[in-house]
């Protein structure tokens, strides 16, 4: 079993608390991939409220499609949202410094100083 990831950590959490509202679903497969969006089900009757739960919690979801659920009475009018939890950032390279040979200054030799001198380049 792989470590999971602090993103796929919080999807999991998510994903628990939304399962746990009244009229909500969780359609995403769990460990979340880390190239996904969370996406999730709620009934049309429960919308506000859970929408609003989730804004208050400072997650904002988007609005995908309609589709409808399959309910114990039937068919019921449902859209599917998602939430596209913050990604691990690469990290940068340093390319703004230059190391190596080329970037070290060397004294010029006392040899090399004479000749520019003879040479009148000083």
């Amino acid at each position: 079993m792989t470590m999971l990831s602090e993103r796929q950590r919080t999807a999991q959490a998510l994903a628990r608390s939304i399962g746990a509202m009244e009229g909500a679903w969780v359609m995403s497969p769990m460990p979340l991939d880390e190239s996904k969006r969370l996406r999730f089900q709620v009934l049309d009757g429960d919308k506000n409220r859970v929408l609003q739960q989730l804004r208050d919690w400072g997650w904002e979801p988007v609005f995908v499609s309609v589709l409808p659920r399959v309910t114990f009475a039937g068919m019921a009018a449902a859209s599917l949202y998602e939430i596209d939890l913050p990604r691990e950032r690469a990290p940068v390279p340093d390319d703004r410094t230059i190391h190596g040979e080329i970037v070290k200054k060397e004294k010029p030799s006392a040899e090399m100083e004479g000749f520019k001198k003879y040479l009148g380049l000083k």
